[in-house]
């Protein structure tokens, strides 16, 4: 009974891993293991991109989430926080696309991976485009929301689809 279970834990853990070799350019890829990625150029397959729900705390540098798609297959492949300059941040949004719209087209994504805050693989890792972030978080000079590496809102306002239960979220009594 113990090789059976042990056998079935190897081979879903083989599945897991060969699924992981798969798709090296997604979110998914690089937060298994971070620490082999961290301050290095790294390349993204990006479905679209959605911009935060906080504000920045650089004026100089905007926010994005990034989804990611596995290209071979077309699965999800996680999504993963980008920084751009704040003067490129309408062109970002346009190369990229705000909505996934059912289509299955990706566009490439490069930028260094950093890890702003906290460590190990529940810390806040964002891939830089600017080239300045690990420099602006070394001088201490932004501080990143608590919220700031959470996907699930992907720049929702509260209300009608948001995260709610806003004022107006369908699931609140008395909508």
């Amino acid at each position: 009974m113990k090789t059976t279970s042990k056998l079935t834990a190897f081979i879903l853990l083989a599945a897991t891993a060969h699924g992981y070799a798969d798709s090296k350019r997604t979110a998914e890829f690089l937060l298994v293991d971070p620490k082999s990625h961290v301050d290095k150029e790294v390349t993204l397959d990006v479905s679209h991109v959605k911009p935060v729900h906080w504000k920045s705390p650089l004026s100089e540098i905007a926010f994005f989430h990034a989804v990611t798609i596995d290209r071979r297959d077309g699965r999800f492949g996680g999504a993963i926080l980008v920084a751009v300059p704040a003067g490129e941040a309408t062109k970002f949004a346009r190369k990229f696309g705000m909505d996934f719209d059912g289509r299955n087209s990706t566009t490439t994504l490069r930028g260094t991976f950093v890890l702003v805050s906290g460590r190990g693989p529940s810390g806040l890792w964002i891939i830089d485009t600017t080239g300045k972030l690990a420099e602006l978080i070394a001088e201490k000079r932004a501080e990143f929301p608590a919220e700031a590496g959470k996907p699930g809102d992907m720049g929702k306002e509260p209300g009608v689809g948001g995260p709610g239960p806003g004022r107006r979220h369908p699931f609140r009594a008395g909508f």
